[in-house]
């Protein structure tokens, strides 16, 4: 890739090919750089561990901090900063024409035209269903 590795990496989560693991895996990662240059970057890796490329999978955010992985195979990017838009939900394996990320529920403004807040981090618990 010609693209480098972004500034500040903080939370971050690995994820198998669609395919299976026996197709290699992607390491996402969260950039908690200053406003307008935070994001989510994914260093993947072929099936013996080799990285194979690297590319941005959500730029122009703030201060991206924690995250977590969702059990339908996507990360949540938490942006910490009080003007910042929320909650990104992150595609690591997006397809050619797809978006990479999307803005949640969470993330969008309310009523008023404010945002949620500072979000350092997200949980999904699978325990109550």
């Amino acid at each position: 890739s010609d693209e480098k590795f972004h500034r500040y990496p903080d939370a971050g989560a690995c994820f198998p090919h669609p395919d299976g693991p026996d197709k290699g895996y992607v390491y996402v990662s969260n950039s908690e750089d200053v406003p307008g240059s935070g994001g989510v970057g994914g260093i993947y890796f072929n099936e013996d561990g080799m990285v194979v490329n690297y590319k941005p999978l959500l730029i122009g955010s703030t201060k991206n901090c924690g995250g977590g992985k969702t059990p339908w195979g996507t990360w949540v990017s938490c942006e910490e900063y009080e003007t910042g838009d929320g909650i990104w939900q992150v595609n690591p394996w997006p397809e050619p024409g797809m978006p990479r990320a999307q803005l949640t529920t969470l993330g969008e403004k309310n009523s008023d035209g404010k945002r949620g807040g500072m979000w350092e981090s997200f949980t999904y618990d699978t325990s109550y269903s």
